[in-house]
């Protein structure tokens, strides 16, 4: 019974033992896994936080390391390049066709003008063509090779210089046609108001032909009736003709030369002149009755009791009336208008009679000459021009002397000197303003946009009002100024006087000489 009794106890001790050491590690373990826990959770925390801090530290440094630069403004688009087009009547888009309308010389030679041999039809249309190669050679205008297509007429027969504009238009089909000297005025039409051509006249076209095509007729000189108006007021301002007197006018049946006349007498008849018109018909193609016309107008003037006597005939149709002034000696002063195809040129006075001595012309031209003697300096665009002609034309074995006729070679003077031909300033001025107009009408130009390239463009001017030019809004004319200058006899027996000059003459020709050197603008 003890033993069981002990046995009992021993049971239950050992079980309480049991009990307590279970619930001894029951409360440690919780309290150590706790704490362990909270250890882990906060390094946990930390080593995140941390690990956090770490990785947007680095991710910001990343992001200053990889962010590009503020990036700079796109480059803008190339503008497209246009493409070369057949833009117009005589443009492909390779080739600018250009008409260049020039004498045939062979008529005049026949009925006796003393032509240099020079002078023949080829090189005056080479006067421009030598410089479309030179463009050519430089690659072009935009790119188009410039066709010269040389047009001739017969300064004798009108007929032929209607014969040039149906070639050129229609035959040749031109954008554009040029002439420096000699066509008729009264043919242009043709070009631009009938065919829609654009025309460049290196001469004198009058304002309503302008006006009736603005955007198709340029010219160098100021129109007739500017011509003849500020001509005829130049010389009542100067006192050339005594208060009163009665004026004769030498007119012609050719419409722009015709309305030079017609403002000569408007200014004359305002300042209390009065006036006389005799009328030549210069458009029937007969020279020979046209000089006979104006032969017997110098006995109608004297019958008539004239004191004065513009002439406003070109000079292929004046020598008639030159001639019977030489014969009959009248007692009327005479004054020319630079109205009509190489009047007051250097070449028109060396091969106008002699009878015109002391007559005055007001004209855009220049004059080597000075009232006081010697021989003028060419200007920087001048000596230019020069420059080239002398390289363009070896005919004349590298040499060009002021005044010496166009065309001439190995003219001798009586010191024995032999002098070539002077440049054609004309043609000089005229290619450098088509060449900019072209260039500034447009990759595919058209008349249109030609003519309002013209309009924008001043500049030098060769040998012609006072070195200085300007088209403009409503100013188809490059000319801005005028001078009065008198008709000059000279000779090749003339010798070469102590200032340089053949009695004011730059060579033994005739000329023109200033009569006072002063230059007059003009609106």
């Amino acid at each position: 019974m003890k033993k069981q009794l002990f046995k009992l106890v021993a049971i239950f001790l050992s079980f309480v033992m049991i009990m307590a050491s279970c619930g001894g590690s029951d409360d440690d373990a919780s309290s150590s896994n706790d704490s362990s826990s909270q250890e882990s959770s906060s390094e946990a925390s930390s080593s995140e936080a941390s690990s956090s801090e770490a990785s947007s530290s680095e991710a910001s440094s990343n992001a200053e390391e990889e962010a590009p630069a503020e990036e700079d403004a796109p480059e803008p688009e190339p503008e497209p390049v246009e493409e070369r087009t057949a833009s117009d009547i005589g443009i492909t888009e390779d080739t600018i066709k250009i008409g260049v309308i020039v004498s045939d010389l062979q008529g005049l030679i026949d009925i006796g003008y003393p032509l240099p041999a020079a002078l023949d039809t080829d090189h005056l249309s080479e006067r421009f063509t030598k410089y479309f190669d030179e463009w050519n050679a430089a690659g072009g205008i935009n790119g188009r090779m410039v066709e010269g297509v040389q047009i001739t007429w017969d300064p004798l027969s009108p007929a032929t210089m209607e014969q040039s504009c149906t070639e050129a238009v229609l035959d040749e089909g031109v954008f554009m046609a040029i002439n420096a000297s000699g066509f008729s005025q009264a043919f242009i039409p043709c070009f631009t108001e009938d065919n829609d051509t654009t025309f460049f006249y290196g001469e004198v076209a009058s304002q309503e032909m302008i006006d009736a095509a603005p955007n198709r007729l340029f010219s160098l000189n100021p129109p007739s009736e500017v011509a003849g108006g500020v001509g005829a007021q130049l010389i009542v301002d100067q006192g050339l003709i005594p208060a009163g007197s009665k004026v004769g006018i030498l007119d012609s049946t050719n419409p722009p030369i015709a309305a030079a006349g017609e403002a000569a007498v408007s200014i004359l008849e305002e300042a209390g002149y009065s006036t006389t018109t005799i009328t030549v018909n210069t458009l029937s193609g007969d020279n020979a009755a046209a000089n006979a016309e104006g032969a017997a107008a110098v006995a109608q003037f004297s019958a008539e009791g004239v004191d004065h006597v513009f002439v406003i005939l070109p000079f292929i149709y004046a020598s008639g009336f030159w001639g019977e002034v030489g014969a009959l000696s009248p007692s009327w002063d005479r004054t020319i208008l630079d109205s009509a195809s190489s009047n007051c040129t250097p070449f028109g006075a060396s091969r106008t009679d002699p009878a015109a001595e002391g007559a005055i012309c007001v004209t855009s031209y220049d004059s080597y000459a000075s009232p006081d003697g010697g021989v003028g300096d060419d200007d920087a665009f001048e000596a230019q021009c020069r420059e080239e002609w002398i390289a363009h034309f070896p005919i004349f074995d590298g040499k060009s002397d002021k005044g010496a006729p166009s065309g001439e070679v190995g003219l001798e003077t009586a010191d024995g000197e032999l002098l070539n031909s002077d440049y054609a300033p004309g043609e000089c001025t005229m290619q450098y303003l088509i060449k900019e107009a072209l260039e500034n009408a447009g990759v595919n130009p058209t008349r249109d946009s030609f003519a309002d390239a013209m309009r924008g463009l001043s500049g030098p001017q060769a040998f012609r009002s006072n070195g200085e030019g300007a088209f403009g809004p409503g100013k188809n004319y490059f000319s801005t100024q005028m001078q009065a200058v008198t008709f000059t006899l000279a000779s090749r027996s003339t010798a070469k006087g102590a200032d340089g000059t053949f009695n004011g003459c730059p060579a033994p020709v005739n000329c023109w000489v200033p009569v006072t050197g002063e230059w007059f603008k003009f609106n």
